[in-house]
């Protein structure tokens, strides 16, 4: 799922510079996101994998509208629930539609606004609920989808079970690197719930500014590329240590209840 947010703090200059970057990236991604379902889940050779879930929200293909993107394949109907539970999210479906690709995948194409202001979606926390909100519709009458997508977030403290708590080691990629205006931050991890939100609370708690953010959903694997700015520029090479290490401490574990 692609998710990007804006702040209106930031400059204006860092933003017009994100943007061309951000398409050219959500394109790709997207390339990536169609391919993946195709070698994803056992290793069976092409053509005879399961489809694995995508979400995409997309905040910059349209000038007036949150471009909301669903695909499983062709498992997917017409998604009346998903629809509904958007509406009861407090948002307004401007318009949908559907769209086949040449490997019979379905895509459903959603432009939302939010009905309290009229405009788009831009905070983290209701972009998280949205891609939720999808998430669990899918799992509700699709169950094989469950297989790819996180049922709960994963805590760290609290709780032991009988034979405690196992830390389970999750692959994790961070690269960060500076561009003209801000520093260009790239994330692979385990997908969860709150993922994005955790991600941009981290980066501020650092006092960093988040110009835009971007989290593609495939699978049950989150790919994000974020766009951040210290002081009003690209960050020390001691600031990006700094954020490599932050992240990587709080996405490498995850804590599981053994049995």
């Amino acid at each position: 799922m692609t998710v990007r947010l804006t702040s209106d703090a930031n400059a204006t200059t860092a933003r017009r510079a994100t943007r061309t970057a951000t398409a050219n990236a959500a394109a790709t991604r997207r390339g990536r996101a169609r391919r993946t379902t195709k070698t994803r889940a056992s290793g069976a050779p092409v053509g005879t994998e399961k489809p694995v879930p995508i979400v995409i929200i997309d905040n910059k293909s349209d000038a007036f509208a949150t471009v909301v993107e669903v695909s499983f394949g062709n498992y997917l109907g017409e998604l009346l629930d998903t629809v509904a539970a958007l509406k009861n999210l407090g948002l307004d479906i401007n318009k949908g539609d559907v769209q086949m690709s040449g490997d019979s995948t379905k895509t459903s194409k959603f432009y939302v606004l939010d009905r309290e202001n009229g405009e788009k979606v831009t905070k983290s926390e209701r972009l998280e609920e949205i891609r939720q909100t999808i998430l669990t519709n899918m799992m509700a009458f699709h169950p094989e989808a469950a297989e790819y997508i996180q049922a709960k977030a994963p805590t760290r403290a609290g709780g032991e079970g009988v034979l405690g708590k196992v830390k389970k080691k999750v692959q994790t990629g961070i690269k960060c690197a500076p561009e003209r205006y801000h520093s260009k931050l790239e994330i692979e991890t385990t997908d969860r719930p709150g993922l994005l939100v955790d991600v941009v609370r981290t980066l501020k708690d650092l006092s960093l500014c988040v110009v835009s953010a971007e989290v593609d959903t495939i699978g049950d694997k989150a790919s994000d590329i974020i766009y951040v700015t210290h002081k009003g520029g690209p960050l020390s090479p001691p600031m990006e240590q700094l954020v490599v290490n932050s992240l990587s401490y709080y996405l490498s574990l995850t804590e599981e209840e053994s049995y």
